[in-house]
């Protein structure tokens, strides 16, 4: 059986209202880095200090997060291609757009765009939501191969919720879908580092829960 922590990084520039920045280099907050070092030690304590490996995504955020964990196991983090967040707005759509303004911006992507949109066109760094399904998916396939044991992932907010969309074998493919999606992922978007555990057995569907809940 695989139990898999999956965490989600601590607090970022941007979660704290900070100017927009390139996805892949939003840092921790000095606040999200308190809360990497909480985090690793409920893990280890959670795990009677028993973790096989430490998965991250290539997004800077989550390498922060899980630096804690790595100085206090000696464990080399694997970059899992495809954890990293959805990555649904170009830059150039947000670069010096106040938070009110992204939001706003964020909300119209939900309200009118379809599964293969792609802000900015094929050319930019952001990616469609049918993407983002079928990576996530990826994901999903790859931690089935992970050896028996227990494994720690660090992600981010939408990444968890899409996880545990496709687990209930929700709809993707319309515009309706991703409003859907957006709705759901908002009523139980994970907090900065708190956790899920999701248990892979062969022979059983995948099961994930809620295992650290934060005020």
């Amino acid at each position: 059986m695989k139990k898999i922590y999956i965490v989600r990084h601590g607090q970022s520039h941007t979660n704290a209202g900070g100017k927009a920045m390139p996805n892949a280099d939003i840092p921790l907050t000095e606040l999200g880095q308190q809360q990497a070092v909480a985090v690793a030690d409920w893990l280890l304590q959670t795990t009677d200090k028993h973790i096989d490996s430490i998965g991250v995504s290539k997004y800077l955020r989550t390498q922060q997060t899980a630096q804690p964990l790595v100085e206090k196991t000696a464990l080399t983090p694997t970059i899992i291609e495809g954890l990293q967040e959805f990555n649904y707005l170009c830059f150039e759509t947000i670069k010096g757009k106040t938070v009110k303004e992204r939001m706003q911006i964020a909300e119209r992507y939900w309200l009118e765009q379809t599964p293969n949109f792609i802000d900015g066109g094929d050319d930019t760094e952001a990616e469609s939501f049918a993407m983002f399904v079928q990576r996530t998916q990826k994901v999903l396939t790859h931690l089935q191969t992970l050896e028996d044991g227990t494994h720690v992932l660090y992600t981010h907010g939408l990444w968890i919720s899409m996880l545990i969309w496709i687990i209930l074998a929700q709809p993707t493919d319309s515009n309706q879908a991703m409003q859907n999606f957006r709705q759901f992922e908002l009523s139980i978007r994970a907090k900065n580092c708190e956790v899920f555990l999701l248990s892979l057995q062969e022979g059983f569907l995948p099961a994930i829960s809620k295992v650290r809940t934060l005020g």
